[in-house]
């Protein structure tokens, strides 16, 4: 591991730690607490994303997110307790449904196109009706994010959801990664594909529909793909490129937290952004 990698991650954490605290003195530790979960967990996913080469796939994810949560709104009325769980179990359900035609053997970006075309259409058809049985606050808040919403629990789950996403990142990377290289190696050596299939659709279906209610649909985007586009780029090896990923994210995070409380800006917005100034600054480094 080189020292690059190391001084990221060091800074990623001081920049961790110094948003927490003035969240905890201005406004309150948790909105921080969840955008950091969030950044930790984004990152993580995003280095396997980039490893298994399924980019176009990661990216259809929030459309689902976004879809489950707006059939919980309409069904009860708010994003309340029971709707968080409904957005969860049907988020994933449908990413499973995607996993499952790539695991048949369908081109991972037609079974893609199959998840997008359902969920934005049916999102569509969902966002008209909820606008006019549920506050726009709660549509409004999926749809960009509002960290500041975010009550204690949530907050809480998004820190256990993260921290379950880095147990299951550890003992399976290896895995993940040689799936995106050699799969039909990977079947031919007895590898369980279908076990690995099944805990990284997983993973990414609890943390899109965890998340989306911190940092938005749009925002899920940018962190679901550009940390681990940016480490790809710059990473000699696996670790590194994990370490980097969610280096680049919880910067990202941690440094657009900071910048909300000082220029008055969205915390997910300043995030984004950011993000997107790294992944350049990576691009002109490669070059």
């Amino acid at each position: 591991m080189r020292i690059a990698e190391v001084v990221v991650f060091v800074i990623a954490t001081i920049l961790a730690i110094l948003s927490l605290s003035m969240y905890y003195v201005r406004i309150s530790v948790y909105p921080a607490l969840a955008v950091l979960a969030a950044g930790l967990a984004f990152g993580l996913l995003s280095a396997l994303v980039a490893a298994r080469k399924l980019f176009f796939l990661a990216g259809a994810t929030p459309h689902s997110a976004l879809l489950a949560a707006l059939l919980a709104i309409l069904v009860t009325g708010s994003m309340n307790t029971s709707a968080y769980i409904s957005t969860i179990v049907v988020t994933v359900l449908l990413v499973y449904m995607a996993g499952y035609m790539i695991f048949s053997g369908v081109e991972p970006d037609i079974a893609t196109s199959v998840l997008v075309s359902f969920s934005a259409s049916t999102s569509v058809i969902l966002a008209y009706y909820a606008k006019t049985t549920a506050g726009g606050a709660d549509i409004t808040s999926i749809v960009f994010g509002d960290p500041l919403l975010v009550s204690s629990w949530e907050a809480w789950i998004a820190v256990v959801t993260a921290l379950a996403v880095c147990i299951l990142v550890v003992l399976s990377y290896r895995e993940q990664i040689y799936l995106g290289v050699e799969r039909d190696l990977a079947k031919i050596t007895g590898m369980p594909v279908w076990l690995h299939d099944l805990i990284f659709f997983t993973m990414v279906g609890v943390v899109v529909s965890t998340m989306v209610q911190i940092v938005g649909f749009v925002l899920e985007h940018v962190l679901i793909l550009l940390p681990g586009a940016a480490a790809s780029m710059y990473a000699r090896s696996a670790r590194e490129a994990i370490l980097l990923s969610v280096s680049t994210a919880l910067i990202a995070a941690g440094l657009g937290l900071i910048l909300s409380l000082m220029l008055g800006l969205s915390p997910a917005g300043a995030t984004g952004l950011v993000m997107l100034l790294i992944y350049v600054a990576f691009v002109a480094k490669s070059r």
